[in-house]
């Protein structure tokens, strides 16, 4: 049944789209923040089942209708593109209702609870020719715009792997372990590095607190092109980490996200042994330590840019950054690293022997998944 609430007389923008935004939680509240400050467009609504959540939307945002009724927004013409932030099982169901209003979706991380789901999405949104798009926001971050630059261009010399670690105390949560809570943005970001996807991932994690939900999970992928990547997630940390090791063979970066300023830093070190005879007997260390660099990041936001990626791609037509391809293939990457950690569980229990999965849609002899 409609609420009231959402009977507010709304304001739009000729110049642009209207926005709505689905949930007005953590992530909701900081899209409804970003979008108003956004020239080209215009915030519109909120919608949140929770009273308290609108209230505070209300006192923070005269100018945004609030509703607790869904249909608010997928009956009303003139919005044209909606926000789901809301828990992840919501998310198919919520973005395809969207779709099908005719209304362009952006579906915070990740987009969907299977891989099935975000194909279906996807197709519905290519047939009624809108825009899907999910809500990758480091794909944003200039720092990792600088971090890809430097792969690219070869300053870092032969990639030898990624370190990316997310960890911290809390929050915990029932409906999803930490990998699926923290490693999208781990995933979305190294493969944005490498412009792949692996070839081999490989997962093991422990449930210390909650019964079969793990709160500390390890991955490790390895890519077409040479690299590896390691993934370490854990709810149960007492330091906040936010870091990303990228190793070459003439030059290593760091990626600190928790700092305030300089978070990437380049350093000149590396190893290359030295054999002057014929055997390793004549083997020589040859260690190097140059300067240290730390380049020039925009202090941009990232998801003021993500959302003026969405506007623009509503506006123009273009394919968005991250797009429903990128929203599958993290959760592809998801699905396998949670079939290693279901079997891994049975192979503590069983011994059995280790298995190799293969990419789902792939061709024998393709991609496969490896229980690490």
């Amino acid at each position: 049944m409609a609420n009231s609430e959402g009977d507010a007389r709304l304001q739009t923008t000729k110049d642009g789209p209207s926005l709505a935004v689905i949930g007005c939680g953590y992530w909701g509240s900081k899209h409804i923040r970003v979008s108003c400050d956004i020239r080209d467009a215009r915030m519109s609504m909120a919608v949140d089942p929770r009273p308290d959540r609108l209230e505070y939307i209300r006192s923070q945002y005269p100018s945004v209708a609030v509703s607790r009724d869904i249909g608010a927004v997928l009956n009303n013409p003139s919005i044209d593109g909606v926000i789901v932030a809301t828990p992840v099982e919501t998310h198919f169901e919520l973005a395809r209702a969207v779709l099908q209003a005719g209304k362009h979706a952006l579906v915070e991380k990740p987009l969907a609870m299977t891989s099935a789901q975000c194909r279906e999405l996807n197709a519905i949104a290519e047939q009624s020719k809108r825009v899907l798009m999910v809500g990758h926001t480091f794909e944003y971050h200039p720092a990792v715009g600088v971090m890809r630059q430097m792969i690219q261009s070869g300053s870092l010399g032969e990639l030898y792997y990624i370190d990316s670690r997310r960890l911290n105390l809390g929050l915990y949560r029932q409906d999803a372990n930490v990998l699926w809570d923290l490693a999208p943005h781990d995933l979305s970001i190294i493969f944005c590095l490498l412009e792949e996807v692996p070839q081999t991932i490989g997962a093991w994690g422990c449930a210390h607190v909650l019964p079969n939900v793990e709160d500390v999970v390890y991955a490790k992928m390895g890519f077409k092109s040479g690299p590896t990547a390691h993934v370490h997630v854990s709810w149960l940390d007492p330091v906040k980490v936010r870091q990303i090791t990228i190793v070459g063979s003439d030059a290593m970066l760091v990626f600190d996200d928790v700092q305030p300023s300089e978070k990437v830093r380049v350093y000149q070190k590396r190893f290359r042994p030295r054999i002057d005879g014929d055997s390793y007997a004549d083997f020589q260390s040859a260690y190097h330590h140059g300067d240290v660099h730390i380049p020039a990041i925009s202090s941009s936001e990232p998801l003021k840019l993500e959302v003026l990626d969405f506007v623009n791609a509503i506006m123009t037509g273009e394919r968005p950054r991250a797009d429903a391809m990128h929203g599958l293939r993290v959760v592809e990457a998801l699905e396998e690293a949670s079939v290693c950690l279901r079997l891994k569980q049975k192979h503590r229990s069983n011994g059995k022997e280790q298995r190799i999965f293969r990419r789902r849609n792939m061709p024998a002899g393709g991609p496969e998944i490896a229980v690490a």
